[in-house]
């Protein structure tokens, strides 16, 4: 009897300890090493990185944040997610802005090729670091916030509903933090700016922005990264539905409803651009504002290299002579020049700025060109109006100005390069300083909002150029910095965003190209050839409607 009793207790042991074992099953992910997931981290973030301008590859921003979501409900502690985050920015951004090896040669700093190629890399890797910095911040919040499976929010932990809390903190890394004046950040790659030639979608930018694009992509990958942790166990699944929806049900439904919200944001969109092209013929617009006509314009791409400005290959004579040819008996009523043409040298008598005012005289016509000016012992990258009118707000001073490039933030790095290429640096051989107001040069046809160069990729500086007034967008650019690079196709697409957001026309002038011509709805309607010597033509209006995110004064 004793001994059946003993028998039977040792058979009911371990069906015990099996019954009153709680803890889940970890995932697939989830139980791999940390040493796993941060190589796939990097690998996807590299392949996100191709939905970047240039790579014509826009479908991938629908997905490629997707597995970054997933992992992040597999690590396991705050430092595995920011090391993941950290590797994901990594390889987007070492993708997406590899035109900084563009940089190469760099001849013009007196560095010979074999350094030339190692400095191009080390800022190159450098920079994507610092852009990473934005993903690994992101993926901090997004683990260390509770969330709740679904759209509807709770007053009991976990309290934020993942498909509301998700988009809202990438875009808090990536629109409020990123775009400060104190991270110190070119942010030309960002993940919106893929979508521009997506025409009707992007509407919603004249809405809420860019960062309503950004807004809408990462709502679908979240939608779709919550349906494939139910699907398939990866990793923690997210519970807590208020909407008591079964799993794999809950999720579908969730990605029904983002698709329905695609699907009314693109017609939507497409209404709205057979409305902006209505209005924007000319007989529509001259009947509805007698200042809205259709004014032909010219933009002068000169195509001077970074070589020829900088080690002198080409004397100020041979460029002052080239741009004046070019800008010429065009039969246009505006010519627009490039960033930086009108240099010191340019501005003295009998150089370009004196022949392009013979030139506006003459024709009666305005003519825009990027200067440096000297303003109170100090050096501005402006744009100065040359017109037969003589207005007195003919000045144009940039009001963000980039890092290492026109602003040296950081003594140390200056400290460590040889002292023959930090002279070489604009920021060293020019102090440069920024206008704290926003102007507007008064054109005959209307106030010119115009930008220089990086400030293309900051929308609040525009907006609030056309809440003070601005009736066409100008952004004057010299990109042979980097060659021929991918650059100029992501600063192409940010203009395209600039020009949707406040419903004006925008003209890019770049040096090296790609320069253009764009609509209020973001249709390019004229571009240029990079690389290449010319003139681009077409026609343009100044309008006087704001959209609604061009009021948003709190921008």
């Amino acid at each position: 009897m004793r001994g059946e009793r003993e028998s039977i207790l040792m058979q009911s042991g371990p069906l015990m300890m099996e019954d009153t074992s709680l803890a889940p099953r970890p995932g697939v992910l989830e139980a791999s090493g940390f040493g796993a997931k941060l190589p796939l981290a990097f690998l996807f973030g590299c392949i996100l990185g191709l939905s970047s301008a240039g790579f014509d590859q826009s479908w991938i921003a629908w997905i490629g944040v997707v597995p970054l979501l997933v992992i992040l409900r597999c690590v396991n502690g705050v430092k595995e997610a920011a090391f993941a985050g950290l590797a994901f920015g990594l390889g987007y951004h070492l993708v997406a802005t590899s035109w900084f090896l563009g940089l190469f040669p760099l001849r013009w700093l007196g560095v010979e090729d074999w350094l030339g190629v190692q400095l191009s890399v080390l800022v190159w890797i450098f920079e994507s670091l610092h852009q990473a910095l934005l993903m690994a911040g992101f993926s901090l919040l997004v683990f260390c916030l509770p969330l709740r499976s679904g759209f509807i929010p709770h007053y009991q932990r976990p309290f934020v509903p993942y498909l509301w809390g998700i988009p809202l903190i990438w875009i808090y890394c990536h629109w409020v933090v990123g775009t400060s004046e104190l991270f110190l950040s070119v942010p030309v790659d960002q993940l919106a700016y893929s979508q521009s030639q997506h025409t009707g979608f992007i509407q919603i930018a004249r809405i809420g922005g860019s960062a309503l694009v950004d807004y809408i992509l990462i709502l679908f990958n979240a939608a779709l990264a919550e349906l494939i942790l139910d699907l398939v166990h990866l990793g923690r699944r997210l519970d807590g539905r208020i909407d008591k929806l079964r799993q794999r049900v809950g999720p579908l439904f969730d990605l029904s409803i983002v698709s329905v919200i695609l699907v009314v944001c693109n017609v939507w969109g497409g209404m709205e651009v057979q409305r902006i092209a209505q209005e924007t013929r000319p007989e529509v617009a001259l009947a509805e504002d007698p200042q809205s006509q259709a004014v032909p314009i010219a933009v002068v791409q000169g195509n001077i290299s970074i070589e020829e400005d900088r080690l002198k290959t080409t004397s100020a004579k041979a460029i002052s002579d080239r741009y004046a040819e070019l800008s010429n008996n065009l039969g246009t009523s505006i010519v627009v020049l490039p960033e930086g043409v009108a240099n010191p040298v340019q501005l003295a008598p009998g150089y370009l700025v004196s022949r392009l005012k013979e030139i506006s005289q003459r024709e009666k016509k305005e003519i825009v060109v990027g200067s440096i000016e000297s303003i109170k012992s100090a050096h501005v990258n402006a744009a100065r109006l040359i017109s037969p009118a003589n207005p007195p707000d003919n000045l144009y001073v940039k009001r963000r100005l980039v890092p290492i490039g026109e602003l040296a933030p950081l003594k140390a790095i200056e400290d460590t390069l040889p002292s023959s290429i930090v002279k070489r640096l604009p920021s060293q051989q020019m102090s440069f300083v920024v206008s704290k107001t926003t102007e507007l040069p008064q054109s005959l046809w209307g106030p010119m909002g115009v930008s220089i160069c990086s400030e293309i990729v900051y929308p609040r500086l525009l907006a609030r150029e056309v809440r003070k007034g601005a009736t066409i967008l100008l952004n004057l650019s010299n990109l042979a910095w980097f060659h021929n690079s991918a650059l100029n196709k992501q600063v192409l697409a940010a203009a395209v965003f600039r020009a949707v957001e406040n419903g004006r026309y925008l003209v890019l002038s770049t040096n090296t190209g790609i320069s253009a011509l764009i609509d209020p709805a973001g249709i390019v309607t004229a571009v240029s050839y990079p690389g290449k010597r010319g003139v681009l033509l077409g026609n343009v209006q100044f309008l006087y409607k704001k959209t609604p995110f061009s009021k948003m004064w709190w921008l």
